[in-house]
């Protein structure tokens, strides 16, 4: 083993500072260590230059230069190696939950809301805002990396929020969906593009990313407009929720029927049965079929049934749960319950028999519950109604057969008076 010479020992010095080493502590530091690895090779076989350059090779491909940045980045960022292991495990925790979750919510299993809201919160709140910062604390960063880094943590938040927004069914959902995914590709991909896919020298990576970013938000997009167009959407909704207002009203208007009725035939016994039982026999299918409603929203969406009861009918636009509302409704395996379709048949063709006992001949073509004909093909009332449709009109089915009870019990009071 030889000795350095002060000229070599000099040159070494120089050149660590020469290759971006500031910080005299490290600069010494360094120089003891490459020192003590030069002599350890150095021999009569192998000059000063040759053992040097191999000696640099040991500090990886960005040589001296990672070494002094790392060193930055521990003085001015002290908890970076914490962040780093929190955003992590937050990232590897909220992408497994949300998946996770959405297989449970496709299953219709218990749980699933809850586990996507935690899935998003760790991503929002942790994985997020973590990675901005460690990306932001890095001192290779120029500023038009800086801009695309925040950029794309406010449309990664307004995408994760909208979709949080869209299962929950709470409002403004589609518009901060659209907000983030108008930031990502109007504002995150030209960024993108022109500080690193310029400037990258892999540019199959660059342009795959490109890609994925485009098909990912058209995806995104053609999954949510998928059926019918906005306008007639939005036609076909205003009537849904235009019956549900109608139903209300329907509700106050015969009640106040009723305390007219009451009232008028207050001396005749048979009259007041009759009302009497017409009113018993209406409120409980009304309750029945209300509850019914808020039952199918509760299971459908993984909601609690208080939840279900305060829920907004225009909410349920994109819900699904055709294949699990069938075998809740039409399934004999699922006879137990409280609520099938067969079982508010059976209701409905009891509460006839009622009207038909006040007014033998009150017009019930509204309430049919036989087959039906629906292109050349015998149908029976429960699969009309139930099989294969999803919560939002399964509910706008329930609401025309409330209308319809209505209007029954409307026909049988004006028989009466």
């Amino acid at each position: 083993m030889l000795s350095l010479t002060e000229e070599q020992i000099a040159f070494i010095e120089n050149d660590i500072r020469v290759r971006g080493i500031t910080s005299p502590d490290l600069s010494i530091d360094l120089l003891d260590h490459i020192c003590c690895l030069i002599e350890n090779e150095l021999d009569e076989y192998r000059n000063f230059e040759t053992v040097y350059q191999q000696t640099l090779l040991l500090f990886g491909e960005k040589g001296l230069k990672e070494i002094q940045e790392e060193t930055n980045r521990l003085l001015t960022f002290k908890h970076y190696y914490f962040m780093n292991t929190t955003m992590k495990i937050s990232g590897y925790v909220s992408s497994l939950m949300i998946l996770i979750g959405s297989i449970f919510k496709i299953q219709h299993w218990p749980g699933a809301n809850v586990m996507i809201l935690v899935g998003v919160f760790f991503l929002t709140v942790l994985f997020l805002p973590i990675l901005f910062i460690l990306k932001f604390k890095s001192t290779d960063e120029n500023n038009r990396s800086i801009v695309l880094s925040i950029v794309g943590f406010i449309a990664s938040i307004l995408v994760c929020a909208g979709i949080l927004f869209r299962v929950l069914h709470w409002p403004g959902a589609r518009m901060i969906i659209i907000s983030g995914c108008s930031l990502l590709i109007l504002g995150y991909l030209p960024i993108y593009i022109l500080s690193i896919y310029k400037n990258t020298t892999n540019k199959m990576n660059a342009t795959a990313t490109i890609i994925l970013i485009i098909a990912g938000v058209g995806l995104f997009i053609s999954e949510s407009g998928t059926g019918l167009s906005k306008t007639t959407s939005d036609s076909f909704w205003r009537g849904v929720t235009d019956s549900d207002d109608l139903l209300q009203y329907n509700n106050k208007a015969i009640n106040k029927n009723f305390e007219l009725m009451f009232k008028k035939h207050a001396a005749d016994s048979v009259k007041l049965i009759q009302l009497k039982d017409l009113q018993v026999a209406t409120d409980s299918m009304t309750n029945y079929i209300s509850k019914m409603k808020i039952y199918l929203i509760s299971v459908s969406e993984d909601i609690t049934e208080q939840q279900a009861e305060k829920i907004n009918i225009d909410d349920l636009r994109t819900s699904g749960g055709n294949n699990f509302l069938t075998e809740r409704l039409l399934n004999d395996e699922y006879a137990q319950f409280t609520y099938t379709a067969k079982k508010l048949k059976s209701k409905i063709e009891a509460y006839k028999q009622t009207l038909k006992k006040c007014f033998p001949n009150v017009d019930l073509s509204n309430l049919n519950t036989e087959q039906i004909t629906v292109y050349g093909e015998q149908v029976s009332w429960e699969v009309s109604n139930f099989e294969k449709l999803p919560i939002s009109l399964v509910i706008y089915n329930l609401i025309r057969i409330e209308l319809a009870i209505q209007a029954a019990e409307t026909a049988t009071i004006n028989a009466l008076q």
